[in-house]
C-alpha cells in the first residue's frame, strides 16, 4: 500500500510540474517523461544554441572515436588484448583531427560557399581538394606519431609505404566525413522544407486576406445599393435594413478576421442578408429557406456561403421583371455541409452563368481552404440557376 501511494505521489508531482512548465494537463509522470525526452532530443539535434551545438558535436566525435577504436581493436592481432584496445583507441584519437579537418571543411566551407549557391563544379573541386589534403595527413601522422608511439609502447610496427598509408587515410576520412556530411544535408533539407512550408502558408494567408479584402467593399457596395432602392421608394423597411447592414458590417470587421468561425454565425449572417433583400423586393420575391441538421460545434471559414447568396440576388433575382423567386436548402450531417441554392433566371439572361467578383473570389478561397474537401457545381436550365456546394468541414487546410 505504501509503494502504491508513493507511485501515485510521484505521478502527481510529475504531472503538476509539466502542467506548470508547459501549460498542458498530463496525468502521469510517464507521459511527462515521453514528452520531455522528445523535446530534449529535438533541441539536441535541431537547435542552433551554442550549448546544444557543442553537445551534439562532442557526441558525434565521441561516437566516431569509440566506433573506430573498437573496430580496429578487433582487427589487430596482438596477444595482449588490454594493450591492444589501448593502442587502438589511442590511434583512433590521433586521427580524429584529420577527420575533423575534412568534415568541417566540407560542411562549413564547401557546402555553403559552393553547393548551396549552385556552383556545383567548384564544390566538387573543393571536396576533392580537401580529401587530398586530409589523406596526405595520414602518412605524416603515421610516420611522426604512430610509429614512435608503438616503439615507446613496445608494440610491433611496420614502416608501410606512404601509398598504403595514404589509402588508409583516404578510406577512413571519407567514411567519417560521409556520415557528417549526410547528417548536415539531412538537417539542411529539413530546415529548407520547413521554411518552404512556412512561406507557403504565409503566401496562402496573404492571398486569402487579399481575396477577403476585395470581397468586403464589393459586398458593401451591393448592400448599400439595396438600401438605396428602399430609400428611393420611402419604404418602411429602410430603417430595419440599415440595422441589418450594421450587423453585416460588424460581422465583416470582427468575425471575418478569424481563420474559422462557428457555422451557426455564418448561417445567421446569411439569413440576415436574405431577409434584408426580402424587405427590398417585398411581394416581388418568393423566398424559401430550409435548414436541417445540427449547426452546433461546427466550424467553417468566414464569408464562404454569403457570396453565393449575394451573387444570386445580384445576377438573378434583381434582373427579373416578372415575379422573382429563390430557394436555399442547407443540410449539415456530421462534418458534411450541403448547400443547394436555386434562383429564377431572367428572360434576357446571357448564355453563360453570371459570375461576379465575389463568386470568383470564393471559388479561389475554396480551392485554398478546402483542397480535395469540397465540390462546387454551378449549372443552369431554361428557368433557373442552380448552385450545389458540398464542403467537408473537417478538411480545412491547417494554419489557413
Amino acid at each position: 500500500m505504501t509503494n502504491q501511494a508513493a507511485i501515485f505521489f510521484v505521478d502527481c508531482i510529475g504531472a503538476f510540474v509539466y502542467k506548470r512548465a508547459k501549460g498542458r494537463n498530463l496525468i502521469s509522470l510517464k507521459e511527462y517523461s515521453v514528452v520531455y525526452m522528445d523535446d530534449f532530443f529535438s533541441k539536441l539535434v535541431l537547435s542552433n544554441e551554442h550549448s546544444h551545438r557543442w553537445t551534439r558535436h562532442l557526441l558525434f566525435w565521441l561516437a566516431c572515436w569509440l566506433f573506430q577504436g573498437f573496430l580496429y581493436g578487433f582487427i589487430y592481432n596482438f596477444e595482449n588484448q588490454v594493450h591492444l584496445f589501448t593502442l587502438s583507441f589511442a590511434e583512433s584519437f590521433i586521427f580524429l583531427p584529420q577527420h575533423m579537418l575534412l568534415s568541417y571543411g566540407i560542411i562549413y566551407f564547401v557546402l555553403p560557399r559552393f553547393f548551396f549557391q549552385g556552383r556545383y563544379w567548384w564544390g566538387v573541386a573543393g571536396v576533392l581538394m580537401l580529401i587530398l589534403i586530409a589523406a596526405l595527413c595520414s602518412p605524416l601522422l603515421n610516420y611522426y606519431v604512430i610509429i614512435p608511439m608503438r616503439k615507446w609502447m613496445d608494440f610491433p610496427y611496420n614502416t608501410k609505404s606512404v601509398f598504403f598509408s595514404f589509402l588508409g587515410g583516404l578510406r577512413g576520412g571519407m567514411t567519417v566525413a560521409g556520415f557528417a556530411v549526410a547528417i548536415k544535408l539531412l538537417k539542411y533539407w529539413y530546415f529548407k522544407n520547413t521554411e518552404n512550408e512556412r512561406l507557403e502558408k504565409e503566401k496562402l494567408k496573404a492571398e486569402l486576406e487579399l481575396l477577403k479584402g476585395q470581397l468586403h467593399p464589393h459586398f458593401m457596395f451591393n448592400a448599400l445599393n439595396s438600401i438605396y432602392s428602399l430609400a428611393l421608394n420611402n419604404s418602411d423597411h429602410t430603417a430595419e435594413a440599415i440595422i441589418k447592414l450594421s450587423q453585416l458590417m460588424r460581422y465583416m470587421v470582427t468575425e471575418s478576421s478569424q481563420s474559422v468561425i462557428p457555422l451557426a454565425e455564418e448561417v445567421k449572417i446569411v439569413k440576415t442578408y436574405m431577409f434584408m433583400e426580402k424587405n427590398r423586393f417585398a411581394e416581388r420575391l418568393d423566398m424559401t429557406l430550409n435548414i436541417q441538421g445540427d449547426l452546433d460545434n461546427k466550424k467553417i471559414a468566414p464569408l464562404l456561403l454569403l457570396p453565393f447568396i449575394e451573387n444570386s440576388f445580384k445576377h438573378g433575382t434583381s434582373q427579373m421583371h416578372e415575379q422573382a423567386w429563390m430557394s436555399m436548402d442547407l443540410e449539415v450531417k456530421e462534418d458534411l455541409l450541403k448547400l443547394k441554392l436555386v434562383n429564377g433566371k431572367p428572360e434576357k439572361a446571357t448564355g453563360h452563368l453570371p459570375s461576379g467578383i465575389g463568386l470568383q473570389n470564393v471559388k479561389k478561397r475554396l480551392a485554398m481552404l478546402y483542397p480535395g474537401g469540397h465540390d462546387l457545381r454551378i449549372t443552369e436550365d431554361d428557368s433557373a440557376f442552380v448552385v450545389s456546394l458540398i464542403v467537408q468541414l473537417n478538411k480545412i487546410q491547417p494554419g489557413s
